[in-house]
């Protein structure tokens, strides 16, 4: 106890200086590391636990474990438009009236370490937050436009999705059931979706939408991603199964 109040007096705000703001960050990424688990549990605005459960959030494996026959409506989906530029996710859950509750979330480069502080040194790497009610009609439009773009039907399964490159992944349970779904650009069935124009118009975040568009370079040709490169800008893929990805913790 006596070292801890130790540390404390060392990393009060009025010795910090940059060098130490790091070392300060980087402790508490190391024991959120040692504490935290792989399996996403719901805990997405914790910066530290989403770095960890990154590829357990895109498998959807809390969606699929909760999903059964009465179980309200409930949908995931991700945008990652190129991983170290941008990333958004959205939820969407059914009201039990016939609309639904739409959470958007973005974020950019993790590079504003302006946004730095001893009262929330993981600040920098919050996302942007915002929430929307969808109107009955509005969600069956949700739920039409996602269909339409084959959210019902198979994924791709075996296909390699790049964090270099841009695509979506869904995840849902609809009326009982679960569904998994991929698109990836360039292609076909990613040029002819809908829903990403349903949800960004409705997305209150502020972060401007980086559009998919030609990346030079081949893709990033190594391991499979893991859990501890989730948080970071260092690239990795995902492979697709027939319900969620590949390597996910379920």
């Amino acid at each position: 106890m006596a070292r801890v109040a130790r540390n404390r007096a060392v990393w009060s705000p009025r010795k910090s200086t940059p060098r130490r703001r790091l070392i300060a960050l980087a402790v508490l990424v190391g024991l959120g590391s040692a504490a935290g688990a792989c399996a996403y549990h719901g805990n997405f605005d914790d910066p530290i636990q989403r770095r960890l459960q990154w590829f357990s959030f895109l498998d959807g494996g809390d969606i699929r474990a909760d999903c059964a026959p009465g179980r309200p409506d409930r949908y995931r989906l991700v945008y990652n438009a190129r991983f170290a530029e941008q990333v958004r996710a959205y939820e969407v859950t059914a009201d039990g009236a016939g609309g639904a509750y739409l959470t958007a979330r973005a974020r950019g480069p993790y590079s504003n370490l302006l946004r730095f502080g001893l009262d929330d040194p993981l600040a920098p790497f919050r996302w942007a937050r915002s929430e929307a009610t969808l109107s009955p009609a509005e969600f069956h439009a949700f739920k039409a436009a996602l269909a339409a773009d084959g959210f019902l039907a198979p994924p791709p399964v075996g296909d390699r999705y790049s964090s270099e490159r841009f695509y979506w992944v869904a995840s849902g349970c609809v009326d009982g059931t679960h569904h998994f779904g991929a698109w990836r650009y360039p292609s076909a069935r990613f040029a002819a979706m809908t829903v990403p124009g349903f949800l960004f118009e409705r997305d209150k975040t502020g972060t401007p939408v980086n559009l998919p568009h030609a990346v030079g370079g081949g893709d990033y040709a190594g391991p499979p991603g893991r859990t501890g490169e989730a948080g970071s800008d260092a690239p990795f893929w995902i492979t697709i199964d027939a319900d969620g990805i590949g390597g996910a913790p379920r």
